[in-house]
């Protein structure tokens, strides 16, 4: 009696050990399958936030290139009357027409975050991340002869920035390194 007992026990465990290894085998299995329907949602989620970042800078660089757009419509406007209008014998009429344009084009500029490079002629230092060498000077040529070794002694043509990052570095000319004095 005790053997039925113990042999009824271990049909029981053994029947409760294959309801668990077969209840383990079908959660391994939809867990798997969790994992495949979780890497293929990842893979969409990261598709779509890719197309949406490629549709965002789309849409942004349309607003950046309108809005430029819209700001040189004027002065391209005002510049075509001129050359209708023209009369190129009067040099000072000229030259207040190209002020008047200048100052427009600085001030579109302006509207559109771009700064002049600001820079302390004779003082400061050659930086090639802000400027572009396009010649050097002797001290004795040179519009500041006593100016420190790479400093900026002229301007040849202004820098730009944008969001605080170099748009278009100025052109400038350096001092040169001083000789020194040869002994005869």
């Amino acid at each position: 009696m005790q053997k039925k007992k113990k042999d009824d026990r271990l049909e029981n465990i053994t029947r409760l050990l294959n309801e668990i290894a077969e209840d383990n085998t079908g959660l391994v299995g939809s867990l798997n399958q969790m994992l495949t329907t979780q890497e293929i949602l990842r893979s969409d989620l990261m598709r779509e936030i890719g197309l949406l970042r490629d549709d965002f800078a789309s849409a942004l660089i349309y607003r950046v290139l309108k809005d430029l757009c819209n700001e040189l419509i004027m002065p391209l406007a005002a510049m075509e009357g001129m050359l209708q209008q023209a009369d190129f014998s009067d040099p000072k009429a000229i030259r207040s027409h190209v002020e008047s344009l200048v100052i427009t084009l600085q001030s579109v500029l302006s509207r559109m975050g771009a700064e002049k490079i600001p820079i302390a002629i004779g003082e400061e230092r050659f930086d090639p991340s802000r400027h572009r060498c396009v010649g050097v000077l002797a001290p004795e040529t040179s519009p500041f002869p006593s100016a420190p070794p790479r400093a900026i002694v002229r301007i040849v043509e202004d820098g730009y920035t944008l969001a605080g990052r170099t748009l278009s570095p100025a052109t400038v000319e350096l001092q040169a390194e001083k000789e020194p004095n040869s002994m005869i």
